[in-house]
């Protein structure tokens, strides 16, 4: 018969391995899925994952533009954004390029120009992972000048980041603004970075907020900032990221008129924003007379 002392030790020994059962070890490192044009694939993902680890274990990190939202028009868009940037195969000519794009146009085409979802589905998605135990929060490249006009599209469409927000356990949604290598803000679950490196913003909120998940599910349209978190997370031996390449805008772009951006569509874009100054510098004559930025195409 098993002495006392044998039997507490054998009822320990069983416990600890049925507790290690229990536990699932986070896999290190990270994957990218390219082509992705529906969150139909990402939601089965944060199910799957959601189960591998508890949805409290999981932070679903997701950027805004052309992502979330995209413009009903071509100016002011991502895609407008782009072309300006040279980022596509048509390019802006000497004559197209518009003057202070970081310093006034971009704010003031947010101001104006109303978005539209890239799925319809999209703010019950969300929710549902709100309120299933998910973290979640945008992780934006725009800079914290424009919050007021992005936080009013957001709301507008339905979707609310301030529901389950990174935050340190046991508070609310924190506020911080900061000036790193340019200045960034996190308030209401939306983290505006000022095109810096997504990898290092990210890395950047989790410390600060004192948090670690076992796993990261992080969706962008920019191909750019894929490889900066993948970057980031390459390595991990406490955190498995999945990394999610959305192209749904530029595929439906593609599909329609045969490229992303057309030379025809470059050319209106050009027009309407000289359209529009004209028409400010109308109402507003003393535009014109500002040094810097102001009143000019």
């Amino acid at each position: 018969m098993l002495s006392r002392r044998c039997l507490l030790t054998s009822l320990v020994s069983v416990f600890l391995a049925l507790a290690g059962c229990a536990t699932t070890t986070p896999e290190p490192g990270a994957t990218i899925e390219d082509h992705i044009v529906s969150f139909d694939r990402i939601d089965a993902a944060v199910t799957a994952i959601n189960e591998k680890y508890g949805a409290r274990d999981v932070l679903v990190v997701l950027d805004i533009d052309n992502t979330i939202l995209t413009s009903t028009v071509d100016l002011g868009g991502d895609i407008w954004y782009q072309w300006q940037r040279g980022g596509l195969s048509v390019k802006p000519g000497p004559d197209q390029k518009v003057d202070c794009l970081f310093e006034d146009a971009i704010g003031l085409l947010y101001e104006l120009g109303p978005m539209r979802l890239t799925e319809e589905t999209l703010p019950d998605r969300i929710r549902s992972w709100q309120d299933g135990g998910n973290t979640v929060f945008a992780l934006t490249s725009r800079s914290p000048k424009y919050r007021a006009a992005t936080e009013r599209e957001l709301t507008r469409k339905g979707i609310d980041f301030a529901r389950a927000p990174l935050a340190p356990e046991g508070t609310s949604t924190p506020v911080y603004r900061e000036v790193a290598e340019r200045e960034w803000s996190y308030m209401q679950g939306v983290m505006m970075t000022t095109g810096m490196n997504k990898g290092t913003m990210l890395e950047t909120l989790l410390a600060r907020t004192g948090r670690t998940f076992s796993a990261v599910v992080f969706v962008d349209d920019t191909r750019r900032h894929i490889d900066d978190v993948f970057a980031a997370f390459r390595a991990s031996e406490r955190t498995e990221a999945m990394i999610f390449h959305y192209t749904r805008i530029e595929a439906e772009r593609e599909a329609e008129f045969g490229d992303v951006l057309t030379a025809q569509q470059a050319e209106k874009m050009d027009s309407d924003w000289r359209s529009l100054n004209a028409v400010l510098n109308e109402i507003f004559p003393a535009r014109a007379s500002v040094e810097g930025c102001l009143g000019t195409p």
